[in-house]
């Protein structure tokens, strides 16, 4: 029986190999990460509308909350549009933005137009997901600054 080294080039193959796999199994995980973290979103706009909503509804009439509502709803949209460009980065080379953008514009000029609209509720039922997000990342890097200062 006869024995024979690998060559360099199997040895660089075998290394490739493994370091795709390698990659591949940190792009599933931080991907699941990334859905996790959609979600989250996702369903923290959702409880933020409803409890802005009714708020709303509560303290000035059921026409504001409506158009609030309406607002909140295209953050949604926005949010989930955001999302799927986020997902498509590095393997399209389209240009991002614009169609996010042009639902923005057609909200706005819808409501300035139609008389039943309000403008100032439907932006700030648009800006939803901002306050959203910042309820959300706020409290994690204060918290994370007080882990890393008790390490």
């Amino acid at each position: 029986m006869t024995y024979s080294k690998p060559s360099l080039e199997t040895a660089q193959i075998e290394l490739k190999t493994s370091e795709n796999q390698e990659s591949e199994i940190l792009k599933d995980d931080s991907m699941k990460e990334y859905y996790e973290l959609k979600t989250t979103w996702l369903i923290g706009i959702l409880v933020f509308a409803t409890v802005c909503f009714g708020l709303v509804w509560i303290f000035y009439d059921l026409n504001i909350a409506l158009n609030y509502l309406l607002g909140a709803t295209f953050s949604l949209v926005y949010l989930n549009m955001l999302s799927k460009e986020v997902e498509r980065v590095g393997s399209s080379k389209r240009k991002i933005g614009g169609t996010r953008l042009a639902l923005f514009i057609g909200l706005m000029v819808v409501a300035t137009r139609w008389q039943h609209l309000q403008v100032i509720p439907i932006f700030l039922g648009f800006l939803t997901y901002k306050i959203t997000l910042i309820f959300y990342v706020l409290p994690l890097s204060l918290f994370k600054g007080q882990n890393k200062s008790q390490s």
